[in-house]
């Protein structure tokens, strides 16, 4: 409750404070999916729970569009796209 009483203390727009932290939270889902995708798909580890090949194949295309995403975001942000 105390970042939100802060937004408001500043004078700070709440809506877009709450979608940038959605931006921060986005890149964090990548760095979270990769390691997930490597240790659940490491046979040595999970032994018979291990990624079946399908599941690995879904699990890098959503890897591979989100990080997609956040360049695309990067990418409009700085050369003025996206304000």
């Amino acid at each position: 409750m105390l970042p939100s009483f802060v937004v408001i203390l500043l004078g700070l727009d709440p809506t877009r404070i709450l979608v940038m932290s959605q931006v921060l939270l986005s890149f964090g889902i990548a760095l979270a999916l990769v390691p997930l995708l490597i240790f659940t798909s490491n046979a040595k580890l999970m032994g018979d729970l291990v990624n079946t090949r399908w599941v690995r194949g879904i699990g890098w295309a959503i890897v591979a569009i989100v990080v997609s995403l956040n360049g695309w975001l990067i990418v409009g942000r700085y050369s003025g796209w996206i304000n």
